[in-house]
């Protein structure tokens, strides 16, 4: 985890409860620069940033991240609790925004919890869209047309290369399509039920 906070104490004390249980390590480190440098050449699991700090802050961190790294767990721990904050912080793809204060014990297990929670979130994400590449590949060099439905509105999700081609549509137009309208006019109150 890389934790990226401009107050010292914090950083240390983060760092010693979210590593007593073994389940974390952490980098603590003192400014945006500083982490932005460090994650050009060093993978972490997931990242936990203060707002306001000094050098640039953590919803700017946040975009800075995203538009390289899309799939990294990214979580605002902030003692700032402003709404706008909070928006801007959800519509730049924060995975969580939790605030300092309180208890030590239990601040920092939410935020252990939230960590765990956010990279299994990402895991699970990325294992779909790797199988969903696969599937892709599959489904692409079928010799066969394969049209995918959703099997309780009737309407196309998918289609591969070989059924775009067959029908003449694009995958936008083929989403907008029921399941119906590949069938013969004549013949669409036969299909339904099947």
């Amino acid at each position: 985890v890389l934790y990226v906070d401009d107050e010292p104490e914090l950083l240390g004390l983060c760092r010693i409860f979210l590593e007593r249980d073994g389940d974390f390590r952490v980098t603590p480190i003192g400014s945006v620069q500083e982490a932005l440098g460090l994650l050009a050449g060093s993978p972490f699991d997931a990242i936990v940033s203060d707002y306001q700090m000094p050098d640039i802050d953590g919803l700017e961190f946040l975009k800075r991240v995203r538009s390289k790294n899309e799939g990294i767990p990214f979580i605002l721990f902030t003692g700032r609790g402003r709404e706008e904050v909070v928006i801007e912080a959800i519509n730049n793809g924060v995975d969580f925004y939790l605030q300092k204060g309180g208890d030590p014990k239990s601040q920092f297990a939410e935020l252990g919890h939230k960590i765990k929670k956010a990279v299994n979130t990402r895991f699970a994400i990325n294992a779909l869209r790797t199988e969903n590449e696969k599937n892709r590949g599959l489904m692409d060099h079928a010799s066969d047309a394969i049209f995918i439905a959703d099997a309780s509105s009737g309407m196309l999700v998918d289609a591969n290369r070989k059924a775009r081609n067959l029908i003449g549509r694009s995958p936008e137009e083929i989403r907008n399509m029921h399941q119906t309208d590949l069938h013969p006019p004549e013949k669409k109150d036969l299909y339904p039920d099947m």
